[in-house]
């Protein structure tokens, strides 16, 4: 039995060519595989879209933060600035680098937050220190970072990891490795 002979219509003969209930069933087949596959295809492009724009709000998220941060500490700078207070000293020979960020770290009162302070080697065979200090608040580094450049110590390397106390704080953790600026 032919499926073209439950219609009449010579268009309906043409375009399905007199196929037989097999031929007709395989055809059939294929194109539910080929409609299923193209319905796959659109999901999965379609979930990939939605995270890449899940991902690129939470990137632009960080980043306003960052840009934030940034002019927050660019006024912070010119404030200090005006008032004089940190008028740059002058250059730290390298044999008291040590010495003088000790110094600096008392005098801030962030000696129970340091961790560990010793001399390392930077690139170029200059002398460096390298410091790691815990449970700092972002103010507390803040005020270390503008010690050490009216100083002019220069930050060669950072590792920062800000780590949650309790639901509404969170403290840095900081690993600097601190120089001499050339």
């Amino acid at each position: 039995m032919k499926f073209s002979s439950f219609f009449s219509n010579s268009f309906f003969d043409t375009f399905f060519g007199g196929l037989d209930n097999s031929s007709w069933k395989k055809k059939a087949f294929f194109l539910f595989l080929f409609a299923l596959l193209a319905w796959g295809a659109a999901f999965s492009f379609w979930s990939d879209a939605e995270e890449l724009r899940l991902r690129r709000s939470l990137q632009r998220a960080r980043f306003n933060d960052l840009v934030t941060m940034l002019r927050e500490y660019s006024a912070l700078r010119a404030t200090s600035a005006a008032t004089g207070a940190n008028a740059p000293l002058e250059k730290v020979a390298e044999g008291e680098l040590l010495t003088v960020i000790s110094n600096v770290v008392s005098d801030l009162g962030l000696r129970s937050n340091m961790v560990s302070l010793s001399t390392a080697a930077a690139r170029g065979g200059r002398n460096a220190v390298s410091i790691t200090l815990e449970g700092l608040s972002a103010e507390n580094f803040a005020m270390f970072l503008q010690e050490m450049d009216r100083r002019g110590i220069a930050v060669f390397s950072a590792d920062l990891r800000a780590v949650r106390v309790s639901e509404e704080k969170r403290t840095l953790t900081v690993f600097l490795l601190l120089g001499g600026a050339s």
